[in-house]
């Protein structure tokens, strides 16, 4: 392998993960801390209206996506959607989906990735949601990343034939619980199940294009073990930037090669050159579609 690239070859746009506030209206035990939580104020809405500002006049279109702790939560929400959408190419957002199915599909927004979490009570209305947005024929795309905790694989696998029965896209994820993020702890699902997951690639439609020939979806290169990049040329900050709930700007969410300053206090600078990775592991679908080269 010596090249990764997204299909759709979105090199003349930025993408953007924004994480727009760590509060939450779940708890999910491997949530690492200092990404959510149910308690953190949320985000100013003047400090968020001048990013969207500024990201607007960086040197590419944007394709942004709002990520959390849980975004819809946010008080202002649908205003921050509708300015995002005015300034934006693309507008996505990661959800837990426990709105209602019509909420999603009345916001400006192109494409919504929904997660299914299943240590909670409210993973069955989250996921008849996603089957009530379905049903309203929406040109919105989107698809489902099911978080296959392993003390919950009855409910995974009933919850992936109702996603299968109502022709909604899934991408099956395990859980990694180190805090790095850096790799799987698969001990903890019996082998009977871990071999139901890797054996289920995802339905999504794949978004990743290996070596010029092979289109894969991001999830499933994690899956299969080809994530390992470290000493490649990467893309990051040229055809990606991530936000931290402070408002601290990485390259991406793996964060090599550190802050590029802080967009809420004026300080961010756009980079313009690629990065070396330095990361044993991509763990990251946002990071895995970008651009990357081995140079061996």
């Amino acid at each position: 392998m010596f090249k990764v690239q997204n299909v759709s070859d979105n090199t003349d746009s930025i993408k953007i993960e924004w994480n727009l506030g760590k509060r939450c209206n779940l708890d999910c035990a491997y949530c690492p801390s200092e990404i959510h939580d149910n308690h953190s104020p949320h985000t100013d809405l003047e400090f968020i209206k001048k990013a969207i500002d500024k990201i607007s006049t960086l040197s590419k279109p944007i394709r942004l996506s709002f990520t959390g702790g849980e975004p819809s939560v946010h008080p202002n929400i649908e205003e921050i959607l509708r300015l995002a959408s005015d300034k934006t190419r693309w507008l996505n957002m990661t959800t837990n989906a426990l709105r209602k199915g019509s909420w999603y599909h009345e916001q400006p927004v192109n494409h919504y990735v929904f997660s299914l979490h299943f240590d909670n009570n409210l993973q069955r209305h989250a996921l008849n949601n996603i089957i009530e947005f379905s049903k309203l024929n929406s040109q919105k795309e989107y698809f489902v990343n099911v978080m296959a905790h392993h003390e919950y694989m009855t409910e995974v696998k009933n919850t992936v034939r109702q996603l299968e029965m109502h022709e909604v896209k899934y991408a099956l994820r395990r859980i990694r619980w180190t805090r790095e993020h850096d790799d799987f702890d698969d001990n903890r699902y019996r082998k009977d199940d871990l071999d139901w997951l890797i054996a289920n690639d995802a339905t999504a439609k794949p978004n990743c294009l290996i070596d010029n020939n092979t289109k894969i979806h991001a999830n499933d290169i994690i899956k299969k073990n080809l994530n390992q990049f470290n000493g490649w040329k990467c893309a990051a900050g040229v055809e990606s930037l991530m936000i931290n709930w402070d408002g601290e700007v990485h390259r991406a969410t793996c964060r090599v090669g550190g802050s590029l300053g802080n967009i809420y206090k004026g300080s961010f600078a756009e980079p313009r050159e690629w990065i070396i990775c330095t990361r044993d592991f991509c763990t990251c679908a946002a990071d895995i579609s970008l651009t990357k080269t081995s140079i061996l």
